[in-house]
């Protein structure tokens, strides 16, 4: 007798199986359809699921089986083409299905609840009858039906304060005589037109080449990338192929590496295109994220800003995908689902037959070879959009100037002379705190964390230690703990030993500093980032959430403090990074009429990187660093994987993937070279030792091919249920 008809169900665990379930006892199979979400038992939990099968017989013996309990939904949350798109991400990545599919999920619809649009209470005026015999008494009533009455369809509280402080109690008089009436409307009913300056948009000349190039191609898959260097407008390039897009009834999604990018950006899509842009991005609530989906799943929104999850919004209409600062680490997922959205985005590209711009003024060297494989076409900007040049770059050689606190003289005196004409000035130190550290004069002890084979950053204001990797603090200690000696020095310089410096040197400038700490508050980056093009501060003290994509036009002067540790990373990307975030931070120079200047301090100005990427230029740097990594076999001409291991014991992560390679190496692949089991760079990390497998092939195919097995025979290891675990395709990091 056959088994009666199964679903296979997808859940939200870290498994690498589908689930079989019965119908649920009131429906047959049929009524179920793939893509919706259920609620089923789950051992002695209740979870949720996604219906991604259906299978004519049961692999077990159907007593073993357990029915669904509640079928949620009567349309799928994932239509064809996105649950596609997941499951190919799912399949690359090697990762749980279930994991996947909920990552593309709201919170909201995981928790097993729905999306309901929000509403906007609106006031509006009730009658068309003259009032002015019934308010002659009541002046701020009398205002308010003016008010109103000068708008028809209503206004918001918060409208109203604007022209009306202290309203509400002259509100409630006119709504109970009923001569207001509150309308209740939804938030987004449809697209929202706002006031566009479009025509007014000239571009230039090059800007019009790379326009008119991509606006022919706008009906078929076709992967750019716009080589611009800063400032040379690839923005209003954007903005002109989404203003075609969107006169074809087509959505546009543009993607940014950081949410500190989108302030300004939102605001000149909206003042350029006349449209109002929706966000997504971890820095908004569970229901504002919930509400961009929605709007989007239901074509209520054209244009789209967010961030890497945004890949996976529920688009009906995509027509333009971009990708603003491609090259940006941010675009890679580095905890549960491992996955890089830039990739993601341009196979759903290829998937929906529509344009993909990368855009960027140093492309990773992946794209670039892309480029180079005639995969992906370039478009270069090779001049700045406005009235201005490239800054002038000097290395200020540390080793014979004079400094304090991290600061040469040469610098100091520069940033003089930019104060005094009136200018802004950016210093950038990637490194938050007041000092890396705290060194003990006698003994040379160190304060390094307990849980991390990390040092602890010293905060002088809070007169703590902090970890940045495990986020541990202790008081500092008044005595050196391993001598009790008092002779205890503040290590090296971060964001606020040099803001505090700057208060000194300059004690009538004023200044301000972004960085993590600085910015914790919500919108406070926001305000930060208005006060700065305001003028309200001279000197901009920031980390790498400065170094690209935002436009100071009187920032004429950009101090790089220190660098000097990329250039000697065990990571063979760390050149490639650091070329990029100094090209990026040098870019914040000069971007209006006024000349701007880069100073560069370094206690080592003979390296060959330095000086091949100030010579010549980024694009001369990477033909030279892809020649090197082609001679020594790396990415991107080799393919490479990661599979690292935790636990409260190193001979359990080594065991563990002793077992893994050899697993690897039962399929005799001939062009696999394994590295490892070898510790990680933080071999201990929040008390959990680390160590990992490296590995590399010619072709792609061998890993493709092969992965499933290998994570399936992994997954029935003993160890691998004494291990924490995670294999990672194409990692950007060696950690």
């Amino acid at each position: 007798m056959n088994s009666p008809a199964v679903l296979l169900i997808a859940l939200p665990v870290p498994l690498y199986k589908r689930f079989e379930y019965l119908p649920a006892r009131n429906l047959d199979s049929k009524s179920y359809k793939i893509g919706t979400r259920v609620r089923v038992i789950f051992g002695n939990r209740k979870l949720i699921g996604l219906i991604v099968d259906k299978a004519a017989k049961s692999s077990l013996p159907v007593n073993k089986l357990k029915h669904i309990t509640e079928v949620l939904d009567d349309q799928p949350v994932f239509d064809s083409a996105l649950l596609k798109l997941l499951f190919w991400a799912a399949d690359y990545y090697q990762q749980p299905i279930g994991e996947v599919l909920f990552t593309a999920l709201p919170s909201v619809l995981r928790k097993g609840k729905f999306i309901t649009p929000t509403t906007n209470t609106l006031y509006q005026l009730a009658t068309g009858n003259n009032l002015d015999t019934e308010l002659g008494r009541a002046p701020k009533q009398r205002l308010i039906v003016e008010l109103l009455s000068a708008n028809p369809r209503g206004l918001s509280a918060d409208e109203i304060t604007k022209y009306i402080p202290g309203w509400r109690s002259a509100m409630n008089a006119l709504l109970n005589k009923i001569f207001v009436k509150k309308i209740y409307q939804e938030s987004v009913a449809e697209p929202v037109l706002v006031e566009s300056n479009f025509k007014n948009l000239k571009l230039n000349s090059e800007q019009q080449q790379a326009y008119d190039k991509l606006s022919t191609k706008l009906n078929d898959y076709n992967c750019y990338l716009l080589d611009g260097v800063t400032g040379s407008g690839k923005t209003e390039v954007y903005l002109s192929l989404a203003k075609d897009t969107l006169a074809k009834n087509k959505q546009v999604l543009i993607m940014v590496p950081e949410i500190g990018l989108t302030p300004q950006l939102l605001q000149r899509i909206e003042t350029r295109l006349g449209e109002k842009v929706h966000l997504m991005h971890s820095g908004l609530s569970d229901s504002q994220r919930a509400q961009t989906w929605l709007i989007t799943k239901t074509n209520k929104a054209n244009i789209v800003v967010g961030t890497r999850s945004a890949v996976f919004l529920p688009f009906t209409k995509l027509g333009l995908i971009i990708i603003d600062e491609e090259h940006d680490l941010s675009f890679k997922q580095h905890e549960g689902f491992l996955y890089n959205a830039r990739d993601i985005a341009v196979y759903r590209a290829k998937q929906l037959k529509i344009p993909i711009i990368l855009g960027t003024a140093t492309p990773s060297f992946e794209t670039q070879h892309n480029v180079n494989k005639k995969r992906y076409q370039k478009l270069i900007l090779s001049k700045r959009a406005k009235d201005s040049s490239i800054p002038d770059v000097k290395l200020v050689d540390m080793r014979s100037k004079s400094s304090s606190d991290g600061l040469s003289n040469e610098l100091i005196q520069a940033m003089q002379t930019e104060l005094d004409n009136n200018n802004q000035i950016l210093l950038f130190l990637n490194r938050r705190g007041y000092a890396p550290t705290i060194l003990c004069q006698e003994c040379a002890w160190i304060a390094e964390c307990s849980r991390c084979d990390a040092r602890m950053t010293f905060y002088k204001k809070r007169n703590i230690l902090k970890c940045h990797h495990c986020l541990k603090e202790e008081k500092v200690p008044e005595r050196c703990p391993a001598c009790k000696s008092e002779s205890l020095l503040w290590l090296g310089e971060g964001t606020q030993r040099i803001e505090n410096k700057l208060k000194e040197i300059f004690p009538n400038t004023s200044i301000t500093r972004i960085d993590r700490d600085s910015t914790r508050k919500k919108d406070a980056l926001e305000e930060k980032l208005n006060e700065i093009h305001d003028g309200k501060y001279q000197i901009i003290i920031g980390t790498q959430m400065l170094s690209k994509g935002h436009d100071f036009p009187n920032v004429t002067l950009v101090g790089i403090l220190n660098v000097d540790h990329g250039l000697f990373s065990t990571d063979f990307r760390a050149t490639e990074r650091l070329a990029q975030l100094l090209v990026q931070v040098s870019g914040r120079a000069g971007r209006s009429a006024k000349k701007g200047k880069v100073l560069l301090q370094t206690f080592l100005p003979e390296h060959p990187l330095l000086n091949c990427l100030l010579s010549q230029g980024y694009a001369a740097f990477s033909n030279e660093a892809l020649k090197i990594r082609k001679e020594c076999a790396l990415p991107p001409y080799t393919f490479m994987l990661m599979v690292r291991a935790r636990a409260n014991n190193i001979t359990l992560t080594q065991n563990f993937l002793q077992d893994v390679k050899s697993i690897m190496q039962k399929d005799n692949i001939q062009d696999l070279t394994i590295y490892g089991p070898i510790p990680a760079m933080m071999e201990r990390k929040a008390g959990m030792y680390q160590s990992q497998l490296i590995i590399f092939t010619q072709r792609r195919k061998s890993i493709q091919q092969n992965l499933g097995n290998w994570t399936q025979a992994i997954t029935e290891r003993p160890l691998a249920r004494r291990v924490r675990w995670d294999i990672e395709v194409d990692p950007l990091e060696i950690n």
